[in-house]
């Protein structure tokens, strides 16, 4: 009897307990699903945030989020695992100007591809292959972008199914070979965001499972009804998109092409705002002034959109849980632990003709290390630099226990070999301008070690033609050769004293071969020994008839060590620039007369905020013997004491100290412009016996610039010594 009570007693719990248990599950059944629509329109989507922090603040849970463009970017770090606090802060750090541009740093480029700065003005290059000339399929290829979001959804990198994200998650994209809306629910995260945000001609196309992607805005700007296809019961709409134009702002073409992209935009927007139902919130915050391009202004932004929620908490205070369900829904969707791992193996993806162990060595990454980020971004960017690919991306992969880093690397499709243009414009408002155009033909990459053959013309007022071969000898590029033959024609004026009347002008042309050996030093510098042979004529172009036509030969040996960090060669605001080269004219290469001459020249600049001093330097000495007239030292000019003519003064010695300063007046990617002023001190002494710092001769300058797309620009004024003085306008400077 006491066993069957017994069995009763515990038939009786068992019963109650079940019943409690299908209770709870029925509750938990009730709450409705909360789906998150969030919609694109750049910067304006920082909003999204704010709106989510009330949210978190109203306890309310999210069960499925779907977004486009930049909406895809909050809603893909959101769920990943970040909370709103994170995902604010990820925005607000981003450079966003910097993201605009592929083109590593300057600092981060190797001395080869900083040189460039110094021969090619334009910055866009044109791709050549066997089809012929081929433009970029967008401005930016997105590599830095890539980068950005790679590195901020590296904890989720294993999951490549959105629904087993911590929240399940949905980016939306356009095809555009065929303007349907693609929705992406599988695969790299990082990409599908990527993809979802790539604007037409902006950012170029993201090939998945063999289509091209793009910005999904057009598609379908506002998910809902992707957010519902996810099992959402109730939506909470979020539309940031930017509103269309007035009709007084229609007063250009580029307003009006943003126009059309804005009504198809709206058009699908309110086509999904009319599927919401009674129960779903849409949530329109008022951002006012801010617009798709303003990140300057994310944070102000985040704070907009809070306002807004806190606006209809009354709305959404409906769907709160209380502190127990929410912390519980917390625990299951925002708890997101990742360790580093270590790198087991590392493995090239490489379809360029460079040598495997040519990437393997500028990566500079060895396996058996924890991963580090930084150092993973900073060997990719050394790989972009060698300016042979279109992107190089990353992976982390798990096989047979162990962790990879796979690099992609993609060959440029609309070709390796590139030509380019400059231009270079100057005028001192007196009678005296040149113009001079020039064309440059680099091939890239030469053979599997990143040789290049470069060939360059120019056109105008100082003609000149160069081709020469830059070969590195190692897959780490540490050892090069360079070799090549250039003519050059230019017109030489004589000076005798400081009145600004030239005594006499000279025609030189000369032919030169140089050959050199050398050793790049990481980033920053390179060391070279080699030998330079001219052959030349200098013709009396205007003068005394008493002046003789003549001919010269040079040739030397020099030697050359560079260091260079700045971020910029003409507007530089922060780094430094040294270099010294020794010269020594020996008979047995053909020279007239043999001479020694040494050269140091250094420049650092430092900021604050919009403001820069720039400092620099120049010392040079013919040691012994006299120079030939194309190696003799030269000042007058614009910044090389404004307000003489160009190349007024001559001599065998030369001393300039320069102190500048430049503010920042106009902050872009594009076209930064900036004002200044520079003082220089500095002259040129035929005798050692002359040199002297009673005979400086100051001057003056006064100038706005812009570092354009073509080259710097800038406008002058220029006040030296002895009443001399000149405005000066300047686009570029002269390949040779």
């Amino acid at each position: 009897m006491l066993r069957l009570l017994s069995s009763l007693v515990l038939l009786t719990l068992f019963n109650a307990i079940t019943s409690f248990e299908l209770i709870a599950d029925e509750v938990q059944q009730e709450r409705p699903k909360i789906g998150l629509a969030l919609s694109g329109g750049g910067a304006r989507g920082a909003a999204h945030v704010g709106v989510i922090k009330v949210l978190e603040e109203l306890r309310i849970p999210i069960d499925y989020i779907a977004g486009t463009s930049m909406g895809s970017i909050v809603g893909g770090l959101y769920a990943s695992g970040m909370t709103s606090d994170e995902v604010a802060e990820q925005l607000a750090e981003i450079d966003w100007d910097d993201v605009f541009n592929d083109k590593p740093s300057r600092p981060e480029r190797s001395q080869r591809r900083k040189s460039d700065d110094l021969l090619y003005l334009a910055k866009g290059k044109l791709g050549v292959t066997e089809k012929g000339v081929r433009f970029p399929s967008a401005v930016v290829q997105g590599q830095k972008f890539d980068l950005i979001l790679k590195a901020l959804t590296l904890s989720v990198s294993n999951i490549d199914d959105f629904d087993k994200l911590p929240i399940p998650f949905r980016a939306v994209a356009m095809d555009i070979a065929t303007g349907e809306e693609v929705v992406l629910g599988t695969g790299d995260l990082s990409l599908a965001m990527h993809a979802s945000m790539a604007i037409p001609a902006v950012f170029a196309p993201i090939e998945l499972e063999g289509r091209l992607l793009v910005d999904g805005g057009s598609a379908n700007n506002l998910p809902i009804s992707v957010v519902r296809d996810m099992g959402a019961d109730i939506i909470i709409a979020i539309d940031i998109s930017t509103p269309l134009l007035k009709k007084d702002q229609l007063d250009n073409a580029l307003a009006v092409i943003d126009q059309l992209t804005g009504i198809l935009t709206s058009r699908n927007v309110v086509a999904q705002v009319k599927t919401l139902s009674e129960k779903d919130i849409l949530i329109v915050p008022e951002l006012g002034t801010i617009s798709t391009m303003g990140f300057d202004r994310v944070l102000e932004a985040v704070e907009l959109g809070m306002t807004k929620g806190h606006e209809i908490t009354s709305q959404l205070v409906e769907l709160s849980l209380d502190e127990t369900d929410y912390q519980q829904y917390v625990s299951v969707h925002r708890s997101f632990k990742w360790n580093k791992p270590i790198i087991d193996f590392i493995r090239f993806d490489n379809d360029s003709s460079l040598d495997e162990q040519v990437l393997r060595q500028h990566l500079a990454i060895s396996a058996g290390q924890e991963l580090d980020i930084n150092t993973i971004e900073s060997g990719i960017e050394t790989l972009y630099g060698l300016d042979v690919f279109q992107t190089v991306r990353y992976d982390l992969v798990n096989e047979d226990g162990k962790t990879g880093l796979i690099i992609k690397a993609k060959q440029k499709e609309w070709g390796t070999d590139s030509i380019q243009s400059g231009i270079e414009l100057s005028s001192d408002f007196t009678g005296e301008s040149s113009f001079n155009l020039g064309f440059a033909y680099t091939k890239l990459p030469l053979n599997s070690l990143n040789g290049e053959w470069r060939t360059a013309i120019q056109l105008g007022e100082d003609l000149g033609f160069l081709t020469e071969i830059y070969q590195p000898l190692d897959p780490a590029a540490r050892y090069f050769v360079s070799a090549g033959v250039s003519w050059t024609n230019q017109d030489i004026r004589i000076f005798s004293d400081l009145d600004g009347r030239a005594d006499a002008e000279y025609e030189v042309g000369k032919w030169e071969f140089r050959a050199a050996i050398g050793r790049n030093i990481g980033k920053w510098g390179d060391v070279r020994i080699g030998i330079s042979r001219f052959v030349g004529a200098a013709d009396v172009a205007v003068g005394s008839t008493s002046l003789e036509n003549f001919d010269f030969d040079d040739g030397y040996f020099f030697a050359r060590a560079t260091v260079d960090t700045l971020d910029n060669l003409y507007f530089p605001r922060s780094g430094y620039l040294s270099s010294v080269k020794w010269t020594s004219a020996s008979e047995t290469l053909g020279a007239d007369s043999e001479y020694d001459q040494i050269l140091l020249s250094m420049a650092g600049a430092k900021s604050w905020d919009d403001g820069t001093l720039i400092t620099s330097l120049r010392i040079g000495s013919t040691l012994n013997g006299d120079s030939a007239i194309h190696n003799r030292y030269r000042l007058g000019g614009f910044m090389n004491l404004s307000g003489l003519e160009k190349n007024q003064l001559s001599g065998q010695h030369v001393g300039l100290v320069s102190l500048a300063y430049q503010h920042r007046v106009y902050r872009s990617q594009l076209f930064p412009v900036y004002v200044g002023g520079v003082v220089q001190f500095g002259n040129t002494w035929e005798e050692k016996s002359d040199i002297s710092a009673r005979k400086l001769i100051g001057s003056s300058t006064f100038f706005i610039g812009a570092d354009t797309p073509i080259g710097p620009l800038y406008l002058g004024y220029g006040v030296a010594e002895g009443g001399n003085q000149a405005a000066y306008l300047f686009l570029g400077q002269p390949f040779f």
